[in-house]
């Protein structure tokens, strides 16, 4: 009987080793990423020191940003003449606004950017159950001359949803400047694909183009065991096979 005891107390601080163990990986605030980008806020980090790991992310409220590419062909920005900014909706989810001068002049080809990057739920609302589970699109100071359009197109690759906002004038014109998706499943973390095209028509005398594009995320909360009942549970699950195989057999000790 007191072999069986000194079982159980074995038992029970591997237990509690473990509660350590699984929950202080997730108590890390910023996760080694900066910097910290206040929601509505002048504050902003260049989309160039992104790309080049000089900042290896941004977190906005409850997301991490990391992970960014970019590729600009014809007159679209450069990197460095891109700002990324953290905002907050009007739900009050949280995402991050790039400000550039995404732009097709008149008598060159159609201009194009591709920009890529993680986005991830923090730790801490990780614990408590927290996955993304919608993704808004936002185009704002669109415009464009005559036969001219300028498009975002965005997919994911965890899945085949996509979301899309233009203005254009070609034919009989037309905007979107807003897109949304509600995912099928939920998500810790989406790789974000973004591609920015513009096309100043023939003929016009105006660019085509954007300034402002903004991406938020909404999350759910999918009830989670705390580490301590989860701990027990496990506990009790183990003490109870220990105690039934005892019984089947005798103390040979």
């Amino acid at each position: 009987m007191r072999r069986y005891a000194t079982k159980i107390k074995t038992w029970l601080l591997i237990g509690a080793m473990g509660g350590l163990l699984w929950t202080a990986p997730l108590q890390a605030g910023s996760i080694g990423v900066s910097p910290t980008l206040d929601p509505n806020s002048n504050d902003f980090v260049l989309l160039d020191d992104l790309v080049s790991g000089e900042s290896p992310g941004v977190i906005v409220g409850d997301k991490c940003f990391t992970e960014f590419f970019y590729s600009g062909l014809g007159d679209m920005p450069d990197a460095q003449e891109v700002k990324v900014y953290g905002f907050e909706d009007v739900n009050g989810n949280f995402g991050l606004s790039f400000h550039g001068t995404f732009i097709d002049l008149p008598g060159s080809a159609a201009s194009d950017a591709l920009l890529r990057f993680t986005v991830s739920v923090m730790p801490d609302a990780l614990q408590q159950g927290y996955r993304i589970s919608d993704a808004h699109l936002f185009m704002g100071g669109a415009g464009a001359g005559d036969n001219s359009v300028v498009t975002v197109d965005e997919s994911f690759q965890e899945n085949d949803e996509t979301l899309n906002v233009f203005f254009s004038t070609l034919g009989e014109g037309g905007q979107q400047t807003s897109d949304w998706v509600f995912f099928d499943e939920v998500y810790e973390s989406l790789r974000v694909t973004k591609d920015i095209f513009a096309l100043a028509g023939s003929g016009s005398i105006r660019q085509a183009g954007t300034s402002v594009i903004d991406q938020s995320f909404s999350q759910t909360r999918e009830p989670v065991p705390e580490p301590v009942t989860a701990v027990l549970m496990t506990l009790g699950a183990l003490s109870l096979a220990n105690l039934a195989r005892r019984e089947r057999s005798p103390d040979v000790g």
